[in-house]
């Protein structure tokens, strides 16, 4: 099967079902994975109430992300649809027990510890729920399942962070509320009961040393690059949004600023139910170019809100531009990479997002400290700017692609 409709062309095996209980126990335990990152939603603030620098804030925010970042690469090779389950099950129990021990940390070290155990769990059970989720998405349904994937994804900043001061004043206290989460988590034990499948074959490198082998073919691919590239632009300029949105609010005497991702999300799921079925059939390069240039715009309103109108509004902005381009990186990624090299591709782009969750929350801290709210939602902009630059550098050479594989189809 040839597939030409974003410029790309993939042989692969016939069109398969996409929903089956596999396919829905590992998105289950991706909801209920989110929902313990979205928790950490008023993290800054509760970093506050402690006995720790505020200057080393955006360290330990940004810790979590670094160590899935340094681990993701080496562990990678060795997670295989085969073995994944096992690792599902003893990561999610891993992810349980870093929760409870936040109870303890109440020092610089000791929270440092923490967050490197939580990361270390956390790395795992991502890396093992995604190859194993790759083996599950038919060839030419990518941008339909990755449409799916990430609202799974996204649903808990819909309904975490507004949630959240309730929850906290119920529960009497931030500690309280991870106890919750860590309870709640277990709840993606029992789903490992339906992964049982192997995944399909073709999904994994053939031989050698995987990670390398992968690493240096893909790097003859320029696409490949420029995905990457604009993976980590979308997620360094989504986590200063996220992290440290609720005190940009107050300043604006803003009730509950966790409304805001409400919105935006809403908007996101909204824009990938509607245009899941669809991303397939349309130029997902040009879309992608599309949705940075609504992420520029909407990060300068952001900017420059004086009130709530304009506050939610840009949320609204925003959610649309996120839920535009990141099941198109995802979906792109999968479409462009061949098929031994899918799962590998797909966790390089996971170290972008990791890697922007480090670098965004260490780069947004040390503005704030040197200037305001407003030069830091300026410079996401100017980020965002940049990568519709790369965007439409990508969709030049999916078309050349595009015109040399018909080329050589013709001959």
């Amino acid at each position: 099967m040839t597939n030409h409709r974003a410029g790309l062309a993939i042989t692969d095996i016939p069109s398969a079902r996409l929903i089956t209980p596999e396919f829905l126990a590992l998105n289950a335990v991706m909801f209920l994975t989110y929902c313990n990152v979205a928790v950490f939603f008023q993290f800054h603030q509760y970093l506050g109430t402690l006995p720790i620098p505020s200057e080393s804030f955006g360290f330990l925010i940004g810790l979590f992300s670094l160590i899935v970042l340094i681990l993701r690469p080496i562990i990678s090779p060795f997670l295989t649809p085969e073995n994944a389950t096992r690792w599902i099950f003893i990561s999610c129990i891993g992810v349980i027990g870093s929760l409870a021990m936040y109870n303890w940390a109440e020092s610089f070290w000791t929270m440092s510890l923490v967050r490197l155990v939580h990361g270390g769990a956390y790395v795992v059970l991502a890396t093992a729920v995604l190859s194993r989720l790759v083996g599950c998405i038919p060839a030419d349904r990518s941008g339909q399942a990755f449409g799916l994937v990430s609202v799974i994804t996204v649903l808990p900043y819909a309904v975490v962070p507004p949630a959240l001061p309730p929850l906290i004043q119920f529960a009497g206290g931030f500690r309280e509320v991870l106890n919750l989460s860590a309870l709640v988590m277990a709840l993606a034990l029992p789903l490992t009961y339906f992964m049982r499948g192997t995944g399909e074959e073709d999904t994994r490198p053939s031989s050698g040393t995987p990670l390398l082998d992968g690493i240096l073919e893909n790097l003859k691919d320029r696409r490949v690059l420029l995905l990457l590239g604009l993976s980590l632009v979308v997620w360094t300029t989504f986590t200063p949004v996220f992290y440290f949105l609720k005190e940009y609010g107050a300043k604006l005497g803003i009730a509950n600023p966790g409304w805001f991702f409400t919105l935006s999300t809403a908007a996101e799921i909204l824009v990938r139910i509607v245009g899941g079925p669809v991303f397939d059939r349309l130029n997902k390069a040009l879309m992608l170019a599309a949705s940075q240039a609504m992420l520029c715009v909407g990060y300068l309103l952001l900017a420059h809100v004086s009130d709530s109108t304009a506050f939610y509004g840009s949320g609204l902005l925003l959610g649309l531009g996120w839920g535009v381009a990141m099941p198109l990186l995802s979906s792109l990624m999968f479409d462009i990479s061949q098929p031994r090299f899918r799962a590998l591709n797909s966790n390089l782009a996971m170290e972008m997002f990791q890697a922007g969750f480090f670098i965004g929350p260490i780069a947004g801290g040390a503005i704030l400290l040197s200037w305001d709210y407003a030069v830091l939602f300026s410079a996401c902009a100017i980020v965002s700017f940049v990568g519709l630059s790369a965007a439409l550098c990508l969709r030049r050479k999916v078309s050349v692609h595009q015109g040399k594989r018909k080329t050589s189809e013709l001959r």
